[in-house]
C-alpha cells in the first residue's frame, strides 16, 4: 500500500483549496491567497460578523512546505478601547476527509458539528476568532507537530490580512483533537515562531500521550477514532504503511478515508483493533511505531505561555473514558519541572460532557489573560 492509497480525495468544487505553486520559495507564515466569505454554518443573524479565509505557507512534521487554510471571524460589535483581542480556536476536527476541514465546512455546510459550539460563544464576547485548519492539506489527524506549525503560521497569516490585530492580545484554546493542536502550538512557539506571543493557552481533554490510548480506545468503543488517528499519522509518517496488511488496503479503498468525525466515531461499534490491519501481531512494539508515538508525545519542549489544562476526572465524577487523565497529569508535572506555569483543573464528566463542564472555567481564564491579568502560579 502506498501513501496515495490513504490520502483523502482532494476538494474539487472550491479552487480556493487548490495547492499553490512554488511553496518552497516562501517563508513560513506567508499568505498566498485570501478571500471574504459568508459562513453558512454561522448565520450573521446569530452573531453579526464578517469573515475572511486565507492560505498560508506552513511546514509539515518533516520540515517540508505545505499550504494551510484558516478562517478569521470578526464580530461587528465595537470593541471598547485598544485592539480587539484574538482567540485562536482549534476545533476538534478529528476527521479524515478534506471536506471535513473547518474552512470548507463553514462555507459549504449549513450545519457545522462542534460540541460545545464554541465559535458563537467566543464571538459573543467580542473577541476576534481565528480557526486554523490544523490537520493540514492531507488531513493528518493526530499529527501534533504538523498541527502546531499550522496554528502558528495561521497566526502569522492573520497579522498580514488584518494588520490592525497584529499587536492585539492573543490567546488559544482547543478540546480533544483541538487540544493536540493547542498543546503543540504552545510547546513549539518558542523555537518555531518566537515572533508569535500568546497571553495564555487552554487545552481540554488533551491526548498528551497517544500510546496510552492503546488501553482505552483500541478495540473498544473508541476504536473508530483510534483507527482514524492511525490513518492520519500514516499520512504524515508513510513509513508506517509497511505494516499494513491486505485488509488495510481493502479498507483504504472504501469511502471511510473521506469521512468526518461522526461517521468515523460510529464505526467504533464494531470494536475492531488496529492489529487486524497489520502484518505483525503487536504493532505497538514495532520500533517505527514507537518512534512515531514518541515524536507525537507532548512534553519534549516547554511552553513559555501560561497553560490551563482541564480534563474529565473520576476524582470529581465519571472521568474521561477515552483519554486517560494520567497523561495530562504527567504532562503538567513535566512542564512544571521544566519551568512552565501550568494550571490543571479536573472537571466532572466523561470525554464529551467534560467539554461542556470545563468550558465556563476555561472561558473565564482566557478572559483574564486577554485582559492582561497575570496568571497565578498553577504548578503544584
Amino acid at each position: 500500500m502506498t501513501l496515495d492509497d490513504v490520502l483523502p480525495t482532494p476538494i474539487l468544487d472550491d479552487p480556493f483549496f487548490d495547492r499553490p505553486e512554488g511553496l518552497d520559495t516562501y517563508p513560513p507564515g506567508t499568505v498566498l491567497r485570501e478571500r471574504p466569505v459568508r459562513m453558512r454554518a454561522l448565520p450573521a443573524a446569530v452573531v453579526p460578523h464578517t469573515a475572511r479565509q486565507f492560505v498560508v505557507r506552513s511546514t509539515d512534521s518533516a520540515g517540508r512546505p505545505i499550504p494551510v487554510t484558516a478562517t478569521l471571524v470578526l464580530p461587528d460589535s465595537p470593541w471598547p478601547g485598544g485592539p480587539r483581542p484574538v482567540v485562536v480556536y482549534n476545533m476538534a476536527i478529528d476527521s479524515l476527509g478534506s471536506r471535513c476541514t473547518p474552512s470548507y465546512r463553514v462555507v459549504h455546510d449549513a450545519v457545522d458539528i462542534d460540541v460545545p459550539p464554541m465559535l458563537p460563544v467566543l464571538l459573543a464576547r467580542g473577541w476576534a476568532v481565528l480557526v486554523p485548519d490544523h490537520q493540514g492539506p492531507h488531513m493528518a489527524y493526530a499529527a501534533g507537530r504538523l498541527a502546531g506549525h499550522a496554528v502558528l503560521d495561521s497566526v502569522r497569516g492573520l497579522r498580514a490580512i488584518a494588520p490592525e490585530l497584529a499587536d492585539a492580545p492573543l490567546a488559544m484554546t482547543g478540546y480533544s483533537g483541538g487540544a493536540i493542536a493547542t498543546g503543540w502550538a504552545a510547546q513549539l512557539q518558542p523555537t518555531y515562531a518566537p515572533d508569535v506571543r500568546f497571553t495564555g493557552a487552554a487545552a481540554g481533554g488533551l491526548p498528551a500521550d497517544l500510546a496510552l490510548l492503546r488501553t482505552t480506545m483500541n478495540g473498544q468503543l473508541g476504536s473508530g477514532l483510534f483507527l482514524a488517528a492511525t490513518v492520519g499519522l500514516a499520512r504524515e509518517y508513510p513509513q508506517l504503511l509497511v505494516l499494513a496488511n491486505p485488509l488495510a488496503a481493502v479498507l483504504a479503498a472504501t469511502p471511510l478515508k473521506d469521512q468526518c468525525t461522526i461517521a468515523l466515531a460510529a464505526t467504533g461499534i464494531a470494536m475492531v483493533p488496529v492489529e487486524a490491519f497489520t502484518t505483525v501481531p503487536d504493532p505497538f512494539e514495532d520500533p517505527g511505531v514507537r518512534q512515531v508515538l514518541d515524536d507525537n508525545r507532548l512534553g519534549g519542549q516547554t511552553p513559555q505561555t501560561p497553560m490551563y489544562l482541564y480534563h474529565g476526572s473520576s476524582q470529581v465524577f465519571l472521568g474521561d473514558e477515552f483519554i486517560p487523565e494520567s497523561g495530562v497529569l504527567a504532562l503538567q508535572q513535566q512542564w512544571c519541572a521544566d519551568g512552565a506555569n501550568v494550571t490543571y483543573v479536573p472537571v466532572w464528566g466523561e470525554h464529551l460532557t467534560a467539554a461542556v463542564a470545563g468550558a465556563p472555567g476555561m472561558l473565564d481564564w482566557i478572559a483574564d489573560r486577554l485582559a492582561g491579568v497575570p496568571a497565578s502560579q498553577g504548578c503544584p
